[in-house]
């Protein structure tokens, strides 16, 4: 038996939320909030799911089309790599994912930045977090990597694409113990996943503060023998649009991807020739493409003195003339880690050399900026930073074969360094109809040159229309600069990427411009606005400008902060002046209702001063962005911090699932709730009193969503969410009611049709059984009966899906169960033991508990078909689903309605009573009449209330039986009551 797998089979790998493995990595918690605190954590966890669905089905609909056309699944190269089948386009061809592969520190500068480089900055990546998704496992033993890398996804193997996987992650963090292997942040940590399922995954990562990733493999324009059609090279495809919602939706995310070797390939029907030649996520607009040059010569001052394209690094633009690939880096005979041994060290060349040799660069200006301003960049900044500070290549302004130019990481960090006196970096919001302005004074010796980066909104796919120019771009913002009558545009490319390109008019495609005044002198004004309506509300946008002189600068000296509403925030900033003149302070973007005041409100000397945010009782719970700002004539700069305020009063929880009143809920369902801006947890309770005093869950959990289990079957249950944060916890909430139904159980469905049921012995072999269910059923319990005879159970993974009505879901079984044992001949039910594995045949037999539990079906409609799958990954072993059906109650609401279980459940003790009668009523059901009779029958008691809580007194009567009837409006029950003193 031997484990050869190629590369890990995930189509249906299909994990569920928050299932991958985290053994290994560190990240700095207060880094991660900081990321993570304005996203929408609630939205990026239902586009995991979205897009893991979407990468299932791409798979399975590939490999369906594969069985028809005899298309191999994997495609071994002479070289030693790996081609994976992902998905189809939309009119059929086959796509498959091929690795990228044809002095990068000194070529991009990187060096300056290192421990021991000329800058004396000594950035090597500490305490910073890359990840990587490539084709294949890196070998994370290697002696390079020092523990700091974890293997999150991707299967062992001796051949497949293990060696360029580990080649990639080592140009990004290898130590140097070999110098001439020392990777750009050598001591950064990085995490490692396979290609396959890389949105949704990297979905999961982006909610643990993911900064950058990078992507050295794609779709080439001849794949698997043959040109891919030819309207996909260069179109914004779905898979380009995907990319661009992730970056959406996590400003601080940066994907940076290879832009391929298909150099010296032709694309059959180009813009033009020789161009034209980018696929699938290269032409997204939120990422960085990035190309791969030859060695560049570089002089002992950093300055660039040569530098040539590889031949086969792949050119643009996209179709709609954008400009792509974004950057260069150098990825020619690099030479880093390789697998074959924890020693072994190789060279490669091309783009996917090229991409992390710009990761790796990025990771440490992340980490610098970080270090001088106690937050990181969003990544339209380091976008705008990257190609900005750029050492321009090829043709005169940016072009479609290195972009804006070479990476050059020691202009990057001084453009950092130099911030507020020699240059600008902000990060700045345009309003609907607004125009962003900004004065400028030229240095007289440098060009002045100004970019702006926005993160766009994703576009419209394009299908199948060849060369289709319609902009990708939806919200189109535009820079400008202006002295006196003289205004000056952004670079542009032409309708011909042959020619140069040009700074004399509009650009509508791009969502980086930038504009360059070789001869700058004087002062000149920056304006930033936009076209027609804003999509999705206000537009965040970075703004980078060199080649000017401020006589004074303002840097934060605080991290964001977190207050509540009955406390002050205080910020600390420090003024430079290179003159004696004055600088004038105030504060801008203050919460309606706040005050705020200044130490000092001018100065003229360098000094530190402080900002007190205060009377923030009556500011709604938020986020805010508040600016220092300071003024020395037309010289003027700002200064943004962020506040997070949370208030002790809470509004009362928003509750989603199950509606309130809902009748005949499965004993086991899922509970929903709108997450709210005042909250850090929330406190879930659920009762079967209105009144909470016999509470079943006391929970407080930070998601929005609580699973309950095993509940009574036509019972009437309360329940309620208490936000929570760290000023208070709310007391009172909006309260809903649901039933449990009846379940009618017994229900069995068979399997019948056995024709993909075989368990090939090839590694990632797939058995399929399919079973019809009908009948209108709703699920409220399943059971899943499974024989499969397959030797070593260890190398299968077993999954049930759903029918496609309800979203295809996945639940799995088992992953890779046992070891050297044969045969699985069980009942999966919640109700099971955990499995114990037996040395004889079957290993697992009897009532088995599954993985995941199959009450995640509950409340579903069952009609449709379901499908068990049986997944190897691995090769030598075969074998065969046998049998398989499923059982299930069907639920259906109770007889009693809501109502008079309402008032069926309402308690009354003690009983027997000593005098005192407590009766707890229905929440917010009105008047309510309670009536107390003697054993004849006679009335000795009559009350009404409108409590939840009413006390009856009792102790005058004598001792005996009585009768307490209940009555609100048309309903009524009735109690006996002793009463024995």
């Amino acid at each position: 038996m031997t484990k050869n797998s190629t590369s890990v089979f995930k189509i249906l790998s299909l994990l569920f939320l928050f299932s991958i493995p985290y053994a290994g990595y560190s990240q700095n918690k207060k880094d991660i909030e900081q990321i993570t605190k304005n996203y929408d954590l609630k939205k990026l966890k239902e586009l995991q799911e979205v897009y893991r669905k979407k990468a299932a089905s791409e798979k399975r609909q590939a490999l369906k089309a594969a069985k028809l056309n005899n298309w191999p699944e994997f495609i071994k190269n002479e070289n030693g790599t790996v081609d994976e089948l992902i998905k189809l386009t939309p009119d059929g061809f086959p796509l498959y994912y091929s690795v990228n592969n044809k002095n990068a520190a000194k070529s991009t500068r990187t060096n300056f930045l290192n421990t021991g480089g000329a800058l004396g900055l000594n950035l090597d990546g500490q305490d910073m977090v890359a990840r990587v998704w490539d084709g294949g496992k890196v070998r994370a033993s290697h002696r390079e990597f020092g523990g700091r890398i974890t293997v999150n996804d991707a299967v062992a193997s001796s051949s497949g694409n293990n060696f360029h996987s580990t080649h990639v992650t080592g140009t990004i963090a290898a130590a140097g113990i070999d110098p001439n292997a020392k990777g750009m942040a050598p001591r950064a940590q990085v995490r490692t996943f396979n290609w396959t399922d890389d949105e949704s995954e990297a979905l999961a990562e982006i909610q643990s503060g993911m900064l950058l990733s990078n992507h050295s493999y794609g779709v080439p324009i001849v794949n698997n023998g043959q040109f891919v059609p030819s309207w996909y090279i260069g179109a914004y495809t779905s898979d380009a649009r995907a990319w661009d919602e992730i970056a959406y939706n996590a400003p601080y995310y940066l994907m940076v991807a290879s832009a391929g070797n298909n150099g010296e390939d032709e694309n059959p029907n180009p813009l033009a020739a020789g161009f034209d030649k980018l696929t699938g996520n290269k032409t997204a607009k939120n990422n960085l493409v990035v190309a791969n040059a030859q060695d560049a010569f570089i002089a002992t001052n950093g300055n660039l003195t040569g530098v040539s394209i590889n031949s086969g690094s792949s050119q643009g633009p996209t179709d709609d003339f954008r400009i792509k690939p974004d950057i260069t880096g150098n990825g020619t005979t690099l030479y880093s880690t390789f697998e074959t041994s924890d020693s072994a060290y190789g060279t490669l060349s091309g783009t996917s050399m090229a991409s992390p040799n710009v990761t790796g660069t990025l990771l440490l200006l992340q980490q610098y900026y970080k270090i001088k301003n106690k937050r990181f960049m969003k990544a339209a900044t380091l976008k705008a930073l990257a190609c900005h500070t750029a050492d321009d290549a090829g043709n005169p302004g940016p072009d479609a074969v290195f972009g804006w130019g070479l990476l050059n990481a020691k202009k990057a960090a001084e453009t950092i360094t130099a911030d507020g006196l020699g240059t600008s970096i902000s990060e700045e919001i345009l309003q609907q109809g607004q125009t962003f302005t900004m004065t400028v004074n030229s240095n007289g010796t440098e060009p002045l040159q100004a970019t702006i980066a926005w993160t766009d909104v994703p576009g419209t796919i394009n299908n199948g229309s060849l060369n289709n120019s319609t902009p990708a771009l939806v919200n189109d913002l535009d820079i400008r600069i202006t002295k006196g009558t003289s205004t000056y545009f952004p670079w542009k490319l032409t309708n011909n990427p042959n020619a140069n390109a040009v700074n004399n008019g509009d650009n509508n495609v791009d969502n980086i411009e930038k504009i360059n005044i070789p001869a700058a002198s004087g002062t000149y004004t920056i304006t930033v606005t936009h076209k027609g309506t804003l999509a999705l509300g206000p537009q965040n946008f970075s703004l980078i400008v060199t080649g000017v002189n401020s006589t004074f600068a303002l840097a934060s000296l605080s991290e964001d902060q977190t207050v509540c509403s009955n406390s002050v925030a205080i910020y600390n900033f420090q003024h430079t002046t290179t003159t004696a003149e004055n600088t004038n302070f105030s504060i801008i973007g203050l919460p309606a209702g706040a005050s705020g005041s200044l130490s000092n409100t001018s100065s003229s000397t360098n000094e530190a001063l402080s900002m007190m945010i205060s009377n923030l009782n009556n500011v709604p719970a938020g986020d805010y962005t508040i600016g220092l700002r300071g003024a020395r004539g037309t010289d003027i700069e700002t200064k943004y911090v962020n506040l997070k305020i949370y208030n002790t009063t809470f509004q009362n929880s928003t509750l989603l699932s199950p509606v309130n009143n809902k009748t005949g809920v499965a004993p086991s369902l899922r509970l929903d709730w709108a997450s709210s801006v005042n909250a850090e947890s929330y406190i879930i309770q659920v009762a079967t009193d209105t009144g909470f005093g016999n509470l079943i869950v006391n929970q407080e959990v930070t998601e929005t969503s609580y699973f309950l289990n095993n509940l009574t079957p036509e019972y009437n249950y309360y329940w309620r969410v208490l936000p929570k944060n760290r000023c208070a916890t709310a007391t009172s909430s909006t309260i809903y009611n649901f039933q449990t139904g009846t379940l009618n159980c017994g229900q069995v469905f068979y399997a019948t049709d056995f024709s993909d049921a075989t368990i090939a012995s090839t590694a990632n072999a797939v058995g399929s059984v399919p079973i019809v269910v009908t009948g209108g059923m709703t699920v409220g319990n399943l059971t899943a009966t499974i024989n499969i005879a397959h030797t070593y159970i260890e190398d299968m993974t077993i999954y049930l899906e759903g029918p496609e009505a309800i979203g295809a879901p996945f639940i799995k079984l088992f992953e890779e169960p046992c070891g050297d044992n044969d045969d699985i001949v069980a009942t999966l039910s919640d109700a099971g033991n955990p499995f114990t594995c037996r040395s004889t045949t079957p290993s697992i037999s009897g009532t088995v508990r599954p993985l995941e539990p199959l009450s995640n079906f509950n409340n579903l409609p069952a009609d449709g078909v379901w499908t068990l799958y049986a997944i190897d990954k691995y090769n030598g072993d075969g074998g065969f689903i046998n049998d398989f059906n499923l059982s299930f109650c069907n639920v259906t609401p109770s007889s009693l309605s809501i109502a008079d279980s309402q008032l069926a459940n309402i308690s009354v003790y003690p009983n027997p009573s000593k005098g005192i009668l407590n009766v707890n009523l229905p929440a917010n059901s009105g008047k309510t009449t309670l009536y107390l009779n003697d054993i004849q029958g006679r009335r000795i008691l009559t009350k009404e209330t409108s409590n939840t809580n009413e006390v009856l007194n009792i102790d005058n009567f004598s001792d005996g039986v009585y009768i307490l009837t209940i009555e609100n409006g048309a309903l009524k029950t009735t109690k006996k009551i002793i009463l024995n003193r």
